[in-house]
């Protein structure tokens, strides 16, 4: 019996997709990977062809409008692809059997909270990228889709050049003024953790309606403390300063560190503390970035 499966990534170009692009050259399964010029997620009857084309059993959807200043600006975009996309991609997974990893984000939740949120607390998004992902959540909810989950991470980073860590880094390197928020509460996630995560869990899916998961790196810390521990594993002596008022327009949640309790006992996943994890990927990459 082949037990090999036939998994679409999408957003292959971000940081997840390009991060599993890489790990997964000598893995059983097939992959297919296709970025936002390769396969625009809003076109159904393209996503239909491809689904066919390959025999695709496993979707992980990587493609979102991440960026929280546009999604202010375009609504209409934003909603299209983190909100009716997805909606559209959970149908065909209902219609063909195929079970569907989707990433999700920890804007979904307002950041009142002082604890660890976990899965089941209550969603209530204070920006536009927040609402427009919770709506693409709902949306695959309502399908009960089988052995398939909404998989929520926070702070990304990775060897991208658009991410908090390789942006602190480079002005560290052109000894630029660094000034960053004490406001902001939550958990730095390498990115390469997050993969590992989701590679290890798709063989061991076996729920009957979609569930909810969430994956960070352990621990907490602010944005301020986070930018302190890059310079401090650079062995830099860079001065960062607080950034008393915000410069952007879209209002963030001043906590959002997500609990793992809940992925790690049901599939026995390996996280690490968020200092561990950047301290491997700065010592790992620090002359790539």
């Amino acid at each position: 019996m082949n037990n090999q499966l036939n998994i679409l990534i999408t957003g292959s170009d971000g940081q997840l997709g390009s991060t599993l692009k890489k790990i997964t050259t000598d893995n059983k399964n097939n992959y297919f990977f296709k970025n936002k010029q390769e396969l625009d997620i809003s076109d159904e009857s393209l996503f239909n062809e491809l689904i066919i084309k390959h025999s695709i059993n496993f979707i992980i959807n990587c493609a979102a409008y991440t960026d929280v200043e546009k999604c202010l600006l375009n609504k209409k975009k934003s909603e299209e692809i983190n909100s009716i996309s997805v909606g559209k991609i959970a149908k065909i997974c209902k219609e063909k059997n195929i079970k569907l990893i989707h990433i999700s984000t920890d804007f979904v939740f307002d950041g009142f909270s002082t604890i660890p949120y976990k899965e089941s607390d209550i969603t209530r998004p204070i920006n536009d990228y927040g609402r427009s992902k919770l709506k693409g959540e709902n949306r695959i909810l309502n399908y009960k889709l089988r052995d398939s989950i909404i998989l929520r991470t926070s702070w990304l980073y990775s060897e991208s050049k658009n991410n908090f860590v390789t942006k602190i880094l480079e002005k560290i390197k052109n000894n630029e003024e660094i000034k960053v928020t004490k406001k902001e509460i939550g958990s730095p996630t390498y990115v390469l953790d997050l993969a590992n995560a989701i590679l290890k869990i798709i063989p061991l899916l076996k729920n009957k309606k979609t569930e909810i998961y969430h994956f960070s790196n352990l621990g907490k810390c602010s944005r301020f403390e986070f930018a302190n521990e890059i310079i401090k594993i650079t062995g830099n002596n860079t001065k960062i300063d607080d950034l008393n008022h915000s410069i952007s327009n879209v209002v963030r949640p001043k906590f959002s560190v997500l609990s793992n309790k809940k992925i790690i006992n049901d599939f026995g996943v390996v996280n690490y503390d968020w200092r561990v994890s950047l301290n491997r990927f700065i010592k790992n990459n620090l002359a790539n970035v």
